[in-house]
């Protein structure tokens, strides 16, 4: 057998790595994470700070181990995080009433404020450049994807 091959032996898009899926959704990350830095810049902010207040906002005050499991923040880059929120005066430490051992981790006024006035719009500002490509009814359709892909899931069939 020959080591040669013809355009007919290829299959379109399936054969290079450029197309796979993992490939796109991570090139697709590395976008809206671009795109997401550079809206949140102006602030003094990156992009992890942008997630911790954001999640602060709806769910409450977390501890930090909350927050950086929640969101795939090792636990050591969540604290540089939060001591910075904290520095900029846009989050404080509290003690949880739960556990007295612990701290939970909100949003000041100041966090509130530039959150819902700036950093809200900037997001929006941010989405619309990421999913500038789509439709509305695809960008609908997308997120309907995604929201499945991530919330949908079947748990893993226990190790017997």
């Amino acid at each position: 057998m020959s080591g040669d091959f013809s355009d007919a032996d290829i299959p379109p898009r399936a054969a290079f790595p450029s197309s796979s899926t993992s490939l796109l959704l991570s090139k697709a990350n590395d976008l809206f994470n671009q795109i997401l830095e550079s809206a949140v810049e102006p602030f003094g902010l990156r992009s992890k700070d942008f997630v911790v207040l954001t999640a602060i906002d709806s769910m409450g005050p977390q501890s930090q181990q909350q927050l950086a499991r929640t969101h795939g923040i090792d636990r050591t880059t969540m604290v540089s995080v939060v001591d910075g929120l904290e520095r900029l005066g846009l989050v404080q430490r509290a003690r949880n009433p739960d556990d007295r051992r612990k701290y939970a981790i909100g949003l000041t006024s100041e966090g509130q404020a530039l959150l819902r006035h700036k950093l809200g719009p900037a997001m929006l500002n941010a989405l619309d450049t990421f999913l500038a490509p789509f439709t509305p009814d695809e960008r609908e359709l997308f997120n309907t994807f995604l929201w499945r892909l991530v919330h949908d899931r079947t748990p893993p069939p226990s190790a017997s």
